[in-house]
């Protein structure tokens, strides 16, 4: 659940009967719309497609190719490109510097400040609430194709944008990916040839360091992370879509290191990817003999790809961004070469039809954890800030480490889970991310904390942000099942059996293997 889907909860209470004698339970009872949840999480089959299902949406204001698109606040960024030819622009080119802003919420459109300058083939990525334009080509007096190293940072606040440190190597048509608050530029052309450079950006020092270079050089590529990698996928030989490439190699920033990978099923240049819960999607594409309605995902956890539904409309140069497990795919070509379109088309993936069973479970993993702390003694008062502020936390925590593409969180989940579940940690967090909280997961989140430095991670700090939450809500969570746990302790008996009786009265409750129980 995101920060507006907080923002729409209705608490009420009710009481719950429960086998302690003579005592009534008033929790909150969490009442949302489905559209809140995030569905449930879904591992893509080894074998069988899962094509999902695509809706048309609000048309863009303006028809326009080889954009880049990001997700800030919340809304879709467009930006840039080459705009349908007209009067107005026929001085630059029709290279545009217009920046048009989707909001899912209300399907409606806005415009914002323009770039600075009119850039097309250029990337875009988020962190701190900012948005970075990184490379591109812009127009040199008649040249069309002119490769730039700038970086425009955007201010949601102010509608302005500052140019910041520019990459070392001049390049369009690059793949730029967000890893742990860093910003990794990655091939592209220079204007004469394929550049292999990886070149990492700080945003908060606003400095450039090298990378491992990208072991096969290319433009039009996609890059997309998943875990603790980027994969590097598709995209042609020196701009060239008769040369399209499915090569997809993976780089671990870690390690400095890349590793080939599965190829692309189809090869294409002039795609997109997004990613929805550890699948990346590559959509669109051109080639001679037309534009690629293709959509393929890939699982990194079984090095396997997959058919997923075909796009609507076929398009190359097109804008995408994933905003709560669906994945909108704006702008582009219809056509191979000059064309242009404002198609405004949103994939929904295998699984979202589980929605309101998944509601169902989270809304009881939640109820079934202030039960236990209210079984323990030490909930706080009704309608006191404290009862109010734990009610919040453990709704967006528990909706943050299922849902957040935040690398540091993901980590967090997973190095806990490891730390208490060993071996079988992978299905701890699959039954985690498809049912949300148990005891045992919540007490392995904070024993981690509290032996491990994760706030020192500013990815950490920024990934809950956007959930509206920070450290000081993770220590109230933290604190009150501490403790709980010690209360059960002095009584004999176990906070991990108390919960997993309360669980099966809630809303969602279904028999749980050992992994995934707290029996």
């Amino acid at each position: 659940m995101d920060n507006a889907g907080y923002a729409g909860l209705r608490f009420r209470t009710l009481p719950l009967v429960y086998n302690a004698p003579m005592q009534t339970l008033r929790v909150a009872l969490i009442c949302l719309s489905l559209s809140t949840f995030a569905p449930a999480s879904t591992t893509i089959g080894q074998d069988a497609p899962l094509p999902g299902s695509w809706t048309t949406l609000a048309p863009a204001p303006t028809k326009r190719t080889e954009v880049t698109a990001a997700v800030l606040g919340g809304r879709i960024y467009v930006l840039g490109g080459f705009a349908e030819p007209s009067l107005s622009n026929l001085s630059s080119m029709t290279i545009t510097d217009r920046v048009e802003v989707y909001d899912p919420a209300t399907n409606e459109w806005t415009t914002r400040a323009p770039l600075p300058v009119g850039l097309h083939h250029a990337a875009a990525v988020v962190a701190e609430n900012r948005l970075y334009v990184i490379g591109g080509y812009r127009q040199a007096f008649l040249a069309l194709w002119h490769p730039v190293a700038t970086v425009y940072r955007y201010d949601p606040d102010k509608n302005a944008w500052t140019e910041r440190a520019p990459m070392p190597t001049p390049r369009g048509a690059l793949a730029v990916a967000e890893f742990s608050g860093r910003f990794y530029a990655i091939g592209g052309y220079d204007g004469s040839g394929n550049k292999a450079a990886v070149e990492v950006y700080d945003p908060a020092a606003d400095t450039w360091t090298a990378g491992a270079p990208l072991p096969t050089p290319r433009d039009h590529l996609a890059a997309a992370t998943v875990g603790g990698n980027i994969y590097a996928i598709g995209g042609r030989v020196n701009q060239s879509y008769a040369r399209n490439l499915s090569i997809v190699e993976a780089y671990d920033p870690a390690a400095d290191r890349w590793t080939k990978v599965a190829d692309l099923p189809t090869a294409r240049s002039g795609i997109t990817a997004g990613v929805i819960r550890d699948a990346i999607y590559v959509l669109g594409g051109e080639a001679p003999e037309g534009t690629f309605r293709a959509n393929e995902a890939y699982t990194p956890a079984t090095d396997r790809w997959h058919s997923a539904a075909s796009m609507p409309t076929g398009r190359h140069g097109l804008g995408s961004a994933v905003i709560g497990d669906r994945l909108y795919v704006i702008g582009g070509g219809p056509t191979p070469g000059g064309s242009y379109s404002n198609v405004n088309e949103v994939f929904t993936p295998p699984g979202a039809k589980q929605a309101g069973r998944a509601a169902s479970a989270k809304v009881g993993a939640v109820m079934a954890l202030l039960a236990t702390f209210e079984d323990a003694g030490i909930l706080p008062p009704e309608d006191s800030p404290d009862a109010t502020r734990l009610i919040k936390a453990t709704i967006q925590f528990q909706a943050a480490f299922m849902k957040s593409e935040q690398p540091a969180i993901r980590q967090w989940l997973q190095s806990a889970l490891a730390a208490k579940f060993g071996e079988a940690a992978p299905a701890a967090i699959e039954a985690f991310r498809s049912g949300g909280w148990t005891s045992q997961s919540l007490e392995a989140l904070v024993d981690y904390a509290a032996a491990t430095p994760v706030w020192n991670d500013p990815g950490v700090k920024e990934g809950f942000r956007s959930f509206n939450i920070g450290r000081a809500d993770f220590d109230l969570l933290a604190r009150i099942f501490t403790a709980a746990r010690t209360q059960f302790s002095a009584r004999g008996q176990n906070i991990h059996e108390a919960y997993a009786a309360r669980r099966q009265t809630m809303p969602g409750a279904q028999k749980q293997s050992p992994v995934t129980s707290d029996g």
